[in-house]
């Protein structure tokens, strides 16, 4: 990518921030609250749709693709996650459902003190709630993977 590709691509998610704080800001003026959209992330589609999915995981906030992972999850969309991320993010969501697993199973503090840290000083582990990350069916990659090779074949 050249440097001019990249200012634009910067300047116009910049643009979608700033709209997004936008509307944040009226809102919770209008209704005195304190609220954080959290679909918001749609506004960046125009990002991929235009950029590709390099340019996509590259300069769009970890924040708004956080959201977008945790309404995929939720709505079961495990396939838009595999075009959007990759299989290395569905094998870091497996990898962070297993630890979250074993985080509620355990009863031994000294094991529950060793599953924090792994969570912690992990690259793999993907921060979402636990009730998002438990959402996801075991062996979720395998079942993508299955999916798209059946596509494949059609």
């Amino acid at each position: 990518m050249n440097k001019e590709l990249k200012q634009k691509i910067k300047s116009e998610i910049k643009e979608i921030i700033e709209e997004i704080e936008y509307e944040e800001y009226k809102f919770n003026q209008v209704f005195h609250s304190n609220v954080e959209f959290q679909k918001s992330y749609y506004k960046f589609e125009q990002i991929y749709e235009k950029y590709g999915k390099e340019a996509y995981l590259k300069y769009v906030p970890r924040k708004y693709k956080k959201q977008e992972l945790k309404n995929l999850i939720t709505e079961e969309k495990f396939i838009e996650i595999y075009e959007h991320y990759g299989a290395s993010t569905l094998h870091r969501l497996e990898y962070s459902a297993n630890l979250a697993n074993e985080e509620i199973q355990t009863r031994n503090r000294f094991k529950l003190l060793f599953i924090k840290l792994k969570k912690l000083f992990s690259g793999k582990f993907i921060s979402l709630p636990n009730q998002t990350i438990l959402a996801l069916p075991e062996g979720v990659s395998e079942i993508v993977q299955n999916n798209i090779n059946s596509n494949k074949e059609e």
